[in-house]
């Protein structure tokens, strides 16, 4: 008697069993495949929606990122038309063409400025996490803003952790969401008299670790039935806007391993609570 003739019934068994376990196998490896190439395609849709929302902001400081630019620009004008009168007087003072070109080097410096970090807003795809300072990130955003929040007659008291407080972000996407609080913040108090418009910005690394930016208006707050609904997309309490930009910031700090919150407890307005963990 062959070996099959006596165990055809085990051997048969575990041919099944195998086969089954195989099946089970393949299953799973492409059912991991298709959940990665999805995650994947979210991802890049992600970065395209906050690369779309990053340029809509830009377009709506255009003006004053134009201004921002002017300035240093005549001031260039201006002193190297200085520079070339004193170099038609005799004797030449030195000590001023110095001075002169001193100042030239500064506002070539800051136009400069300007430029890179504009460049560095409207690149697109971008999803490295790089250590920095939430400081940094604060002040250059600050920069780029000032223009516009001098429009809207809107002062800031600015409060950093010192001396450092380090993160690791993706510089853009930090910066998007900065940006996105302030002229929210900015925003809210329009109906306000210029002298009561005033936006807090507070940093901070808390005793755990975790490094939070906050953002408090004097607007008319959030009401606590619509904290959840304002991060959700497509929904916004201004008429010309599409209800994307915190939906999409709560999405980066997500990415980072952050989140975006309002304060409960803050009464006063509204306030932000935008967290990361710390480098």
């Amino acid at each position: 008697m062959t070996i099959w003739q006596e165990y055809w019934l085990e051997i048969t068994l575990t041919l099944i069993v195998v086969v089954l376990q195989t099946a089970t196998i393949v299953a799973l490896v492409l059912q991991e495949q298709r959940r990665r190439r999805l995650q994947a395609e979210l991802a890049l849709e992600r970065l395209e929606l906050a690369y779309l929302s990053r340029t809509a902001q830009m377009g709506a400081l255009s003006g004053a990122l134009a201004h921002e630019l002017n300035q240093p620009l005549t001031s260039i004008l201006a002193n190297a038309e200085a520079g070339r009168r004193l170099l038609d007087i005799e004797p030449m003072d030195l000590r001023e063409l110095r001075d002169i070109m001193d100042d030239i080097i500064l506002d070539n410096r800051r136009a400069a400025t300007v430029i890179s970090q504009l460049r560095r807003l409207m690149l697109r795809g971008e999803t490295s996490l790089e250590p920095m300072d939430l400081n940094q990130a604060v002040t250059t955003t600050l920069g780029l803003a000032r223009s516009e929040l001098l429009a809207r007659q809107t002062g800031v008291d600015v409060m950093l952790d010192m001396p450092d407080v380090p993160v690791r972000a993706n510089l853009p996407q930090l910066q998007q969401v900065i940006l996105n609080l302030l002229l929210n913040a900015a925003d809210a108090m329009a109906h306000l008299p210029p002298a009561m418009r005033e936006i807090a910005i507070r940093t901070r690394k808390r005793d755990n670790g975790v490094c939070e930016l906050t953002v408090a208006d004097r607007g008319m707050g959030v009401s606590p039935d619509r904290r959840a609904e304002v991060f959700k997309p497509f929904v916004s309490t201004k008429k010309a806007s599409l209800g994307l930009g915190l939906a999409i910031c709560r999405s980066i700090a997500q990415a980072h391993g952050g989140t975006l919150v309002f304060d409960e407890n803050f009464d006063e307005g509204a306030r932000a609570i935008f967290t990361l963990p710390s480098a």
